[in-house]
């Protein structure tokens, strides 16, 4: 590395800033004691965008610069590790009459260019300089079909069988339909002889989730306070990569691009991948006035089956620069400490792989189904996954602010993009490969649907997706077993096998309940004694569900929402509906993606707050967001 040299040219590079070598000399030491290239670190500190950093740099050069590779220049090449895209700084090409080299350099490669350039000036004709962003966006064209290609088979490459549209043929989705609809109709249609099976199948599948919800919600919320002066400082921090996958968004791409920068993270050291829909064209015009800040690079996904987001945020992964890499939903307002704690964290504790941030939803207030549905957050993110991952047990993950090791999560398989709910399953096969996850203690906020049918397409595709991991980890049970033992499997089908049976039962289970009531069906002691079961188990499964609801909204602090539990009974038979639903669906369109609209809440979301798990002090920002 010769200092000398690369500080004379980063003078020449940024004249107008360095007004000595020794001025540009502190500048690249800076920037090597941060670990980032001295291109990325100015482009940061005096606010320039990546083309405008490397135009100045080939003018240097007198070397051609253009802003795009132009699409018509780019030659076909195999590549056959998709993953190496992310470190190749170089593309040959064909530029008006000849050939072309377009190249993006880093700062070290480009003194040995200037070197070599010296002593064979004639090179400059052959090459063109882009910037990187430029050079992925050529990749992306280049490579569309093998990255296609490896977006929806990475998984079945990595672990034969563990994808849903390997996993799960026609007679396994229409015969699990069967089975989902012949547990429920058992009871509200049991033969005289079945009415006791019926009768213990009901309280089994309707009162076990239920009590081992509340036994884990009872057991208290156990992740660790981080002080702030405890956090790494920016020049320990690796580089963070952040996927968005975003289809028609283009009402939320201003607030998403405020939260992100808003994050307390290094801008030289963040890796934003804005992965858009080809088709969504409202969202790329809305993200493209975005694209100078040296944050942020967009990444367009043909058109192409399945249209679901495992399938677009596999197609980026070859692109993240990040030693971790977090996922972030359209309406998504994360902490800002969020990705500094995570960092943290997996830098002191190296077993850990995974970490999921709490899910915490902000316009609850709005109306009741948006009450009902931030209860039901807080509870499963604040009390229930907390005691899964204290207890070592299978976590399905939740669909955003879930934070991984880049290297484990490709070696892993990535996302399942057939599977509708692709962070559950991811979090299960975590489990399967003794992979340690844990809860984060930090938030991200989120918008609830606030009417009823977005929400039951939502919960519909949610369900569909429960349905797919329950089915795909349940073909090989001798697998299954032995790698996550009979107790992890036996929580793994209380929570995710009972969700899906009970769901739908509810309904049916209140029919029957109400017509022997209306009939007065409980005339003898049989007839009384089955009454008082329905009584039972309607009072103990709603009893263990309110009292799970007060200790959840009592950890947001959001117990002014508890009187909505009054409608909890019509919350659960909308559940049912959705379940149902989602079964015929697995059964006649597996894949399809029924997407939330967003942005539709009427309430402002950037002025409400909530506490932070992380303690405040002097050394850090004092600001922190409540509910």
């Amino acid at each position: 590395m010769n200092e000398p040299l690369g500080a004379a040219l980063l003078r020449r590079v940024f004249r107008e800033y360095f007004s000595t070598d020794g001025t540009a000399l502190i500048a690249l030491r800076e920037a090597a004691q941060a670990g980032i290239d001295p291109f990325r670190f100015c482009a940061q500190q005096l606010n320039l965008s990546e083309n405008e950093v490397y135009r100045r740099a080939a003018n240097i050069l007198v070397l051609t610069f253009s802003n795009e590779v132009p699409p018509l220049s780019i030659r076909a090449i195999k590549v056959h590790n998709i993953d190496q895209l992310n470190s190749v700084a170089s593309l040959r090409g064909r530029m008006l009459d000849r050939d072309v080299l377009f190249i993006s350099p880093d700062f070290w490669r480009y003194v040995e260019l200037a070197k070599r350039l010296s002593g064979k000036p004639q090179l400059r004709a052959q090459l063109c300089v882009v910037s990187p962003k430029s050079l992925r966006r050529a990749f992306v064209q280049q490579q569309g079909a093998s990255l296609y290609e490896s977006s929806i088979t990475r998984l079945a490459k990595k672990w034969p069988f563990a994808s849903a549209h390997l996993g799960l043929s026609s007679f396994t989705r229409y015969g699990f339909l069967c089975v989902v609809l012949a547990v429920a109709i058992s009871v509200f249609f049991p033969l005289g002889w079945f009415q006791p099976v019926a009768t213990s199948l009901m309280t089994v599948l309707f009162l076990l989730p239920a009590v081992f919800r509340l036994s884990c919600a009872l057991n208290g919320r156990v992740v660790t306070r981080v002080s702030t002066d405890k956090l790494l400082t920016d020049n320990q921090l690796p580089t963070y990569s952040i996927i968005i996958p975003l289809r028609d968004e283009a009402l939320l791409v201003k607030q998403l691009a405020k939260a992100m920068q808003a994050l307390n993270y290094p801008a030289a050291k963040l890796d934003v991948k804005f992965v858009v829909e080809a088709t969504s064209k409202e969202t790329i015009a809305a993200i493209e006035p975005f694209l100078d800040d040296i944050r942020f690079e967009m990444i367009p996904v043909p058109d192409s089956e399945p249209r679901t987001k495992p399938k677009a945020v596999n197609f980026a992964l070859p692109f993240v620069r990040g030693e971790h890499v977090v996922i972030f939903d359209a309406e998504d307002i994360p902490e800002p400490n969020q990705l500094r704690l995570a960092a943290t964290i997996f830098a002191s504790n190296t077993q850990l792989e995974c970490l999921q941030a709490e899910l915490v939803i902000d316009n609850a207030n709005e109306n009741p189904l948006t009450a009902l549905f931030a209860t039901e957050y807080a509870t499963q993110f604040g009390l229930i996954m907390p005691t899964l991952a204290h207890l070592d047990m299978p976590m399905p993950l939740g669909g955003t602010s879930n934070h991984f090791r880049t290297e484990t999560l490709k070696n892993l398989g990535a996302w399942d993009s057939f599977n509708v709910t692709e962070d559950a399953d991811l979090g299960i096969r975590l489990a399967r490969k003794k992979l340690k996850s844990a809860i984060l203690p930090s938030y991200t906020r989120e918008e609830a649907p606030i009417n009823t049918w977005p929400w039951i397409k939502q919960r519909t595709r949610w369900m569909k997706g429960w349905m797919q991991t329950l089915l795909v980890h349940s073909r090989d049970f001798k697998s299954l077993i032995r790698q996550i033992g009979w107790r992890n499997a036996a929580i793994f089908y209380i929570f995710v096998g009972g969700l899906v049976f009970s769901a739908p039962l509810h309904v049916f289970f209140v029919a029957q309940f109400s017509l022997d009531l209306f009939l007065h069906k409980g005339v003898g002691l049989a007839g009384y004694t089955q009454l008082n079961i329905y009584v039972l188990v309607l009072i103990t499964g709603y009893l263990s569900a309110v009292f799970t609801a007060f200790l959840g909204l009592w950890h947001t602090r959001q117990l002014h929402l508890f009187g909505w539990q009054l409608f909890l009974p019509i919350y659960w038979l909308l559940t049912s509906f959705a379940t149902l639903r989602a079964a015929l669906q697995l059964a006649v369109a597996p894949f399809s993606w029924e997407k939330t609209t967003h942005a539709r809440t009427q309430l402002p979301r950037y002025d409400q707050k909530r506490t932070s798990n992380v303690e405040q002090t002097s050394t850090a920002p004092t600001k922190s967001f409540y509910l």
